[in-house]
C-alpha cells in the first residue's frame, strides 16, 4: 500500500509502535485465557491496573479480537490508497498528457487532477501533505535527457563493453581512467545559501568571457589498488593538441602505469590527430568511448558536481586565478577523502572489483 511502502519515518515508527501495544494486549487475553487476575497481568505486562482491567472486560465481551488494533486513529481519508495509486500513474504520465503546457507538476494543476479523477477538492496547502507524507513524493528538479540517446546502446555497454573494458585492464594491469573536461569562468555558480528572508545576497562579479579549461581523471585501479585523482589546468579551451599534452602529463602522473582512458564522444577525442597519437601510445595507452549523451556513467562528471556544490559555489573571483585556486582545493580535498572517487563510481551504477 501506498501509505506503508512510501511513509515517512514518523509514520512507520507509530505503525510498530500500534503493533507493539497489541503483541502486549493480545499477550493479556492468552493470561485472561489462564485464569490469571488483571491485577497479576498488569504486575507481569508492566502495565497500570486500570489498562488491564479495562482489556479484561473488552476480552470478556469479545475475545482475543477484541484487543485487536483498529489502525490509526482519526478522520477516514477522502483519497483511499486506490485513489493514490490511481493519481500516481496519472500523475507519471506528466502534466502535457493532462493538457498542461510544459512538464511541471504545480499543486494546483494537481488539485485540478484530483478534482477530475476523483471529485474531491482539495486546498493546495492539504494537497502538499498528502503528497508528502502518503504519498513520498518531494519537489525534486528534472533531470535532462537527450532525443538522440539510446537506451538499449547503454545499457548494451553497461552489460557487456564495460565488463570487457575491466578484464582488458586486469590482463594489461592497467588503470582505468575515467575521464572529463569542464570549464571556469567568472560567472559564479550560483546554489542556495541562507540569508535575512527577502533579502537575497547580490554576487558581484566580472561580467567577461575569459574561460579556462580543466581535466579530471579517476584513476582506478581494477580490483584494488584504490584510486588517484589526476588534475589539469589548460587556459582557454581544450583542443587536440591541449587534450595530448593532458595524456602526456596524465602518462606522468601514473608513474610508468599503464592506463585505459575512458571518455566521451567529443570532436577533439575523434580526431585524427587523436588516433594517431594513441596509435603511438600503444605501449601503456588503451582508449574507450562512453556510449553518446550518457553523461551520467562517468564517474569524473561527480567530481564537477562536488566541487561546484563546494569550493566553486556562490565563488565571485576578479580573476580566473581565484577561480582556478578554489578548484585546486576542491581536487586536494577530494584527494584527501578517499570513499569519494568510489562513491562517484557508485553513483554511475559502475564497479572496479
Amino acid at each position: 500500500m501506498i501509505r506503508r511502502a512510501n511513509a515517512p519515518a514518523a509514520r512507520i515508527r507509530a505503525s510498530a509502535e500500534r503493533a507493539r501495544r497489541q503483541a502486549r494486549r493480545l499477550q493479556a487475553a492468552e493470561l485472561f485465557a489462564q485464569g490469571v487476575r488483571p491485577a497479576e497481568v498488569a504486575r507481569r505486562l508492566g502495565v497500570s491496573k486500570q489498562s488491564a482491567s479495562r482489556w479484561h472486560g473488552a476480552w470478556q465481551h469479545g475475545g482475543a479480537a477484541a484487543l485487536r488494533s483498529k489502525g490509526p486513529s482519526g478522520v477516514k481519508p477522502r483519497l483511499s490508497d486506490a485513489d493514490l495509486e490511481q493519481l500516481a500513474a496519472a500523475l507519471g504520465q506528466g502534466a502535457s498528457a493532462h493538457g498542461f503546457t510544459g512538464q511541471m507538476w504545480t499543486l494546483r494543476r494537481i488539485a485540478q487532477v484530483v478534482q477530475r479523477q476523483t471529485g474531491v477538492r482539495y486546498h493546495v496547502g492539504h494537497l502538499w501533505a498528502i503528497l508528502h507524507q502518503r504519498m513520498g513524493w518531494s519537489v525534486q528538479r528534472p533531470v535532462r535527457r537527450a532525443q538522440e540517446r539510446n537506451e538499449a546502446a547503454i545499457q548494451q555497454w553497461v552489460a557487456v563493453e564495460w565488463p570487457r573494458i575491466k578484464a582488458n585492464a586486469r590482463r594489461r594491469k592497467a588503470r582505468i581512467v575515467c575521464f572529463d573536461e569542464s570549464g571556469a569562468s567568472l560567472l559564479p555558480n550560483v546554489r542556495r545559501t541562507w540569508a535575512p528572508v527577502g533579502r537575497p545576497p547580490v554576487l558581484r562579479h566580472p561580467f567577461n568571457w575569459k574561460r579556462a579549461s580543466m581535466a579530471v581523471g579517476l584513476c582506478y585501479g581494477v580490483g584494488g589498488g584504490g584510486c588517484s585523482l589526476f588534475f589539469h589546468v589548460h587556459p582557454g579551451s581544450y583542443d587536440t593538441v591541449s587534450l595530448i599534452e593532458a595524456l602526456k602529463q596524465l602518462r606522468v602522473f601514473l608513474g610508468g602505469q599503464k592506463a585505459t582512458v575512458l571518455w566521451d564522444g567529443l570532436p577533439a577525442h575523434r580526431s585524427t590527430a587523436m588516433a594517431a597519437f594513441v596509435a603511438s601510445q600503444r605501449d601503456w595507452l588503451v582508449v574507450e568511448r562512453l556510449p553518446g549523451y550518457a553523461p551520467e556513467l562517468n564517474p569524473a562528471e561527480q567530481v564537477w558536481a562536488n566541487l561546484k556544490g563546494n569550493e566553486l559555489a556562490n565563488l565571485a573571483c576578479e580573476g580566473l586565478g581565484g577561480v582556478i585556486s578554489a578548484a585546486w582545493q576542491g581536487i586536494a580535498r577530494v584527494r584527501g577523502a578517499w570513499h569519494l572517487p568510489y562513491a562517484f563510481l557508485r553513483h554511475a551504477g559502475l564497479s572496479v572489483a
